[in-house]
């Protein structure tokens, strides 16, 4: 998988800090998120994918099936989280990791959410986006910009953009999940 190039990261940019483009959610706190376990990636290291050493995450290999689409309506914005990885697309490449990737301390400040967030792949430093991402049988990867601290809520022209980013790194069929 080729790096991207000063122009994809212009045309994709600016890189922006955990939660800038949500208006929803407080301020970013570097110290609370530390305190949640979501501000560090070390122990994540093993699980963290980078897209620019080969497509698709095989460690775990999870393949959704055209049944388990349909009947999760991943295609309606539904959610399959056993086959549901996170991607975040930083100033180098995609990094993608198992949503259900254990994060220990993050479950014992937040037990409704004993799992990774998008924060622990980037080690909260900047990215461009990011979102959710399913590897389907039918050849197609289905991906929405489902993120608090890196998703984008935007015209489809950047989403394109990130598309054609994603197409440049060799990944192929990708179809966006409008929500």
């Amino acid at each position: 998988m080729p790096a991207l190039t000063e122009e994809h990261i212009k045309i994709l940019g600016p890189l922006i800090n955990p939660f800038e483009r949500n208006p929803d959610k407080p301020p970013f706190n570097i110290e609370v998120l530390r305190e949640r376990g979501e501000a560090h990636n070390d122990e994540f290291s093993y699980a963290i994918h980078d897209g620019i050493e080969n497509g698709r995450p095989t460690t775990p290999d999870l393949i959704l099936t055209v049944q388990e689409r349909d009947e999760n309506r991943i295609l309606e914005g539904g959610k399959c989280l056993d086959k549901c990885y996170l991607w975040v697309i930083d100033e180098v490449s995609i990094k993608i990791m198992r949503e259900l990737t254990p994060n220990i301390l993050r479950g014992a400040a937040i037990p409704k959410k004993p799992y990774v967030c998008h924060t622990n792949i980037t080690g909260c430093q900047k990215a461009l986006t990011g979102g959710e991402m399913y590897f389907c049988e039918d050849g197609n990867i289905y991906i929405n910009f489902l993120s608090d601290r890196y998703g984008y809520r935007g015209n489809d022209e950047r989403k394109k953009r990130v598309i054609d980013a994603m197409e440049f790194m060799k990944y192929k069929n990708i179809k966006i999940i409008e929500i």
